[in-house]
């Protein structure tokens, strides 16, 4: 009779903690710093993994910000859901954008480097994960809240809403140093009306 040699058993939930670790560690130096300039010692560094726990577990450095804009997606989307229930949807989508650039300096970073000039599987992941889901929103909040009623004059005015809304923060360099406007101007209240009405106005 044949035995067989049984190996070490596998530890799941102590995977799932470092995998766990690995993508905060990610997010963390994605908060800090451009997508390119992270290595995979940096990661590990902040991980307090071996370097090799990263292509283990991922594969890549690519694969494991893939999961690192899933793990982001998932509860911001959420957050825009609920916003169909609100008074004034637009408005609080407005608010709520405005907050998740403000609060998630990883998701203008790979706006910025990655999206913006490239197509790579992490652009892609990324424009599934936040523009793609947000493109089947907004033109709904859109038809409901004002006098648009074509899905396609939604769509359009949808594109143009977040094109306002995201564009300060993607030139924040222009912004800052030729405009002289500074964070503080375009967050908040104030400037969540200001764009509300700009749009409502052109919208028609």
């Amino acid at each position: 009779m044949k035995y067989i040699k049984k190996g070490r058993p596998v530890d799941g939930e102590r995977q799932n903690r470092q995998r766990n670790k690995l993508i905060i560690a990610g997010k963390t130096l994605l908060d800090k710093k451009p997508y390119s300039k992270i290595t995979i010692r940096d990661i590990a560094n902040e991980a307090q993994l071996n370097s090799a726990m990263i292509k283990y577990y991922f594969g890549s450095k690519e694969n494991l910000f893939i999961s690192v804009v899933e793990s982001l997606s998932a509860p911001l989307l959420t957050k825009l859901e609920k916003i169909e229930e609100e008074e004034r949807p637009l408005y609080e989508f407005i608010i709520s954008v405005s907050e998740i650039l403000k609060f998630n300096p990883a998701v203008v970073s790979i706006l910025k480097e990655e999206v913006m000039f490239k197509s790579t599987p992490l652009s892609y992941a990324f424009i599934n994960a936040f523009p793609g889901k947000v493109s089947e929103l907004l033109p709904k909040l859109i038809i409901a809240e004002t006098s648009i009623k074509d899905e396609k004059k939604a769509g359009l005015a949808a594109f143009n809403l977040v094109s306002l809304i995201i564009s300060p923060f993607l030139l924040d360099d222009i912004r800052t140093n030729v405009w002289n406007i500074n964070d503080s101007q375009i967050f908040g209240k104030e400037w969540a009306d200001y764009i509300y009405n700009l749009f409502l106005n052109g919208a028609k």
